[in-house]
């Protein structure tokens, strides 16, 4: 009897064992899945679910470690490692020095709200240049941006800078069937040096969630919004963009538009770093990073961090940055 039950265990082990290196055998190679329905469908559902289950069924099953077999032993640590990668872990330190003619941004989802007295805190606190803010009310009248004259607020994207800048262009969401504005451009001198600044919220994917017939459509905007981008930064020099981006890193939309700008907190973040949580009934699960602030290679990344939220679902990126004058 005792040796029925111990068989029966261990095919359930194997089990289990299985489903999880087919799990990260999916998340490694959705990085570069073909765009067919079938395969658009795994890739969103995978970017919706709460990425921490994986890395704790991966420590559940590791406590039956006695029952794994030689094969089983080998490949668990890439089990775990993609956990990890899928959790979208940063482990790096810092070895930039600190200059003192350095600036900071500050992007942020204002969805949901923002709290004045939060704003506040951050701005005594971390001081910050610029925002980029997305999903934003009108902030031209706001007491706590008296100390930054330069403000542009259009279709729910806002850019508050302590230096002077110039509006170059907008892109609408009517293109795909939304409100507001999906991007806007502009241009900052500092130092004599011009840099090209993209405030932008592509696409999100909510709405292939809402109707199962959309996946094509959504993907098709995300990957329009994503080209079009890449090709306005691609003939340029300083650029920044930031935002919300509605993917991750591992995206294959991201991989292949923006895998060649610096990632402020990819490169430079320390831990988990999401910055969208998922809200269910009251309930809060941690997310993912769908936030980001891009740098081409002109700029040198002093640090990056996710802070606390202002009072939104999502929490702002902070990025203290500057120029390498040998490359602006």
């Amino acid at each position: 009897m005792f040796k029925v039950k111990k068989s029966y265990l261990n095919i359930l082990v194997q089990t289990l064992y299985w489903f999880a290196l087919l799990t990260a055998l999916i998340i490694v190679f959705s990085t570069i899945f073909p765009d067919s329905d079938a395969f658009l469908t795994l890739k969103y559902i995978l970017f919706a679910l709460p990425r921490y289950w994986f890395i704790f069924f991966c420590l559940f099953i590791s406590t039956q470690w006695r029952r794994f077999n030689t094969s089983n032993k080998y490949t668990m640590p890439f089990i775990i490692a993609t956990s990890f990668y899928y959790l979208d872990f940063q482990l790096n330190i810092s070895i930039n020095d600190k200059n003192s003619h350095s600036y900071t941004l500050v992007s942020a989802n204002l969805g949901e709200g923002v709290e004045l007295e939060r704003l506040e805190t951050l701005i005594k606190f971390y001081r910050p240049d610029a925002f980029t803010f997305q999903e934003s009310p009108n902030l031209n009248k706001s007491k706590a941006f008296k100390d930054y004259p330069f403000i542009d607020c259009r279709g729910h994207l806002c850019f508050i800078s302590k230096y002077e800048f110039k509006m170059v262009n907008f892109l609408s969401n009517t293109i795909f069937n939304g409100y507001g504005n999906w991007a806007v451009f502009y241009e900052v001198k500092i130092n004599n040096n011009k840099i090209h600044i993209a405030n932008v919220h592509l696409p999100t994917v909510r709405r292939a969630f809402s109707n199962f017939t959309q996946f094509d459509n959504v993907h098709s905007s995300r990957s329009i919004s994503s080209s079009i981008l890449n090709e306005w930064s691609s003939s340029k020099k300083n650029v920044i963009i930031a935002g919300d981006f509605n993917m991750t890193v591992t995206d294959n939309l991201y991989r292949r538009n923006f895998i060649q700008y610096q990632n402020a907190i990819t490169n430079f973040g320390f831990g988990f770093n999401n910055t969208f949580d998922y809200k269910y009934r009251g309930f809060s699960i941690p997310g993912v990073r769908v936030d980001h602030i891009l740098f081409s290679e002109e700029f040198v990344i002093e640090k990056a961090h996710v802070i606390e939220s202002l009072g939104g679902d999502h929490r702002p990126v902070l990025s203290k940055f500057t120029l390498d004058n040998n490359k602006s």
